[in-house]
């Protein structure tokens, strides 16, 4: 009886270590805020990975008007305790969020970064969305096509302005220096006032995460559009966050009296821009964004394929269910795994997406 109870002990004991086994990695995703479509649609491809993958998913992230540093790492700090296996974050501020991110990896969690890097030391690579050179020259592409049809080009040149997010964001400053370099290797007649830094003077606007502060940028910038060829007004801008683009066509739409000559594009998703760019009167022709599920997609698939010992921290190629992606060093000297090109959507394919 006792060689009895003691077999079923083992057994009883057997299958519940099986059952630790079978249970999937817990994995956070920290946006830089809820409740917008962009950082929705990464949560869709998200849940989609983790459903797949037998994830445990847990994803939150600051209200869209709370999108701080600080809220970030307030919920990063309840997470220590919370034997997460890895983590995923987008961060606000890069800097300001490293020690945190660092805590994490001393505690042997897993961290990468998505849509926003941090330094290299704090997390293992970047899930990036593209290279800050691709991005810059889909956006730039379009804001020279739209100058060339009103007459600006080699021979006149045109005003650039930008719209960018906090000005603490590594991604965007990077894109706006590869946006500065772009022009001034294939179209020098597009000038940009800023600084000896890149990112900062009286054509760059840096209002942050508050949706109520990137309008009022869009509608500084609106306010001093328009087709003076003398530098006097600004010809085109360029939106580099998912709220300051939307805001640059609601800015011009809401325009009272005479609305401004301006070309205007930047980075949303095409059910952001969907109105506007169907309005056949409304400047907002083109944007330019990335497939935002399969990037929520891929941060969890390739956190987890670090986990099960599938992907590791150095350059290659990772055969994910989304198609082969590269493992590059970025800028920095850390490592980026690739999403893939930009893509630039208009009126005949904008409805043609989900998100």
């Amino acid at each position: 009886m006792k060689k009895l109870l003691s077999l079923i002990l083992v057994a009883v004991l057997a299958a519940a270590l099986v059952g630790a086994c079978a249970e999937g990695h817990k994995i956070g995703m920290l946006p830089k805020f809820k409740g917008e479509n962009y950082f929705d649609g990464c949560y869709v491809g998200a849940q989609k990975a983790a459903e797949e993958l037998g994830v445990e998913l847990v994803y939150d992230g600051p209200n869209q008007s709370e999108a701080t540093n600080a809220k970030q790492v307030e919920i990063l700090t309840g997470w220590l305790s919370q034997d997460f296996d890895a983590i995923v974050v987008s961060p606000c501020d890069a800097e300001g969020i490293a020690p945190t991110l660092k805590q994490f990896q001393d505690a042997g969690v897993t961290v990468l970064t998505f849509d926003a890097d941090a330094p290299s030391d704090a997390r293992s690579f970047y899930v990036n969305q593209a290279t800050a050179m691709d991005i810059a020259v889909a956006m730039v592409d379009v804001i020279a096509n739209g100058l060339i049809e009103e007459g600006f080009g080699p021979d006149q040149s045109a005003r650039l302005a930008l719209i960018s997010g906090s000005g603490l964001d590594v991604n965007q400053n990077e894109w706006i220096l590869a946006i500065e370099e772009y022009c001034k290797t294939d179209y020098p007649w597009i000038t940009i006032n800023c600084d000896e830094v890149g990112y900062l003077g009286p054509d760059i606007w840096t209002p942050g995460s508050d949706e109520t502060a990137a309008q009022n940028a869009a509608n500084e910038s609106i306010a001093l559009s328009g087709s003076a060829t003398d530098g006097s007004q600004i010809n085109a801008i360029i939106g580099t966050s998912s709220m300051s683009c939307p805001a640059l066509a609601a800015a011009w739409d809401a325009t009272v009296g005479e609305k401004p000559e301006v070309v205007i594009t930047g980075l949303c998703t095409p059910m952001g821009l969907i109105d506007y760019i169907l309005d056949e009167d409304n400047p907002m022709d083109y944007g330019v964004l990335w497939n935002v599920n399969d990037l929520g997609y891929l941060a969890i698939e390739a956190a987890e394929a670090v986990l099960n010992g599938e992907l590791k921290a150095e350059e290659g190629t990772f055969a994910s269910r989304l198609g082969d992606k590269e493992m590059i060093v970025g800028n920095d000297g850390g490592l980026e795994l690739l999403l893939g090109k930009a893509l630039t959507f208009g009126p005949d394919n904008v409805a043609d997406f989900n998100y």
